[in-house]
């Protein structure tokens, strides 16, 4: 159907795919101001948001959690595809411009390398994870929002709750001093169900919702050895994004 298409082409346009991972090489953030918007993001917005109001109903929490300016991480689960778009519109509707980590083979592909340069998204090279942590911490340094998956892929488990994270969240955050702000996010795969290439509409819009969490205390493991702080601020992420995840999937099957 015609409607499908479209569907597909707007997310073509934020293609931010389940490959948005949290470690790599990037340059792809550099020279963008950190919440400069430009034709990209204007172009995405024109296209994709009459059409997430026909699919979803958003169901918003925590948002006043987002910091109004300045550098800080956000950790979210992943549970679709099109995970980046419902989360960029929820930042992008408190002022804020989201930059999503994402791998570099979409930076250099004919269709989508341009808004993906343009939007200033920080390019992953998995083959240098300790690049892309650097070039992370540039762009929260000069402002920026990033935005990270630490599942490091689309969740496998069956029940789509949260797998075991990886350590690209937390090490930004610890090295850059910025708040490290856990996002829990449901009800997108009953919409773009993952590892399904479809899009799923009904008659009836479908509950998204989105939890902005408290910031992941930090503060007191930087005097530890950068080993055991990075290890403790994983368990804590692991269980504070844990038990949000599982708050909003318990609620979501009633």
């Amino acid at each position: 159907m015609a409607w499908r298409s479209t569907v597909w082409t707007a997310m073509g346009v934020l293609r931010i795919v389940p490959d948005l991972r949290d470690s790599g090489r990037s340059a792809g953030a550099r020279g963008v101001p950190r919440d400069a918007r430009g034709p990209a993001w204007w172009l995405a917005l024109l296209v994709c948001k009459p059409l997430l109001l026909l699919g979803r109903r958003a169901d918003w929490r925590g948002t006043e959690r987002l910091p109004g300016s300045g550098g800080a991480v956000l950790a979210a689960n992943h549970v679709s595809q099109a995970d980046p778009l419902f989360l960029g519109e929820m930042i992008l509707a408190q002022g804020r411009t989201p930059r999503f980590m994402a791998k570099a083979s979409l930076f250099h592909r004919r269709a989508v390398g341009w808004w993906f340069r343009s939007a200033g998204h920080v390019e992953v090279d998995r083959s240098d994870g300790r690049s892309g942590i650097r070039a992370a911490v540039e762009a929260v340094e000069r402002g920026a929002l990033v935005v990270v998956y630490p599942e490091g892929s689309i969740t496998k488990r069956p029940d789509g709750r949260l797998m075991s994270l990886r350590s690209g969240a937390v090490r930004i955050a610890l090295e850059t001093s910025a708040p490290l702000i856990p996002v829990a996010q449901w009800g997108v795969q009953a919409i773009v169900p993952a590892y399904e290439g479809r899009v799923v509409l009904g008659r009836r819009r479908r509950r998204v919702t989105l939890l902005v969490g408290d910031p992941v205390p930090l503060e007191d493991l930087r005097e530890f050895p950068r080993a055991t702080a990075v290890t403790v601020g994983v368990q804590r992420l692991q269980d504070t994004l844990a038990v949000m995840v599982d708050q909003l999937a318990d609620e979501h099957a009633r």
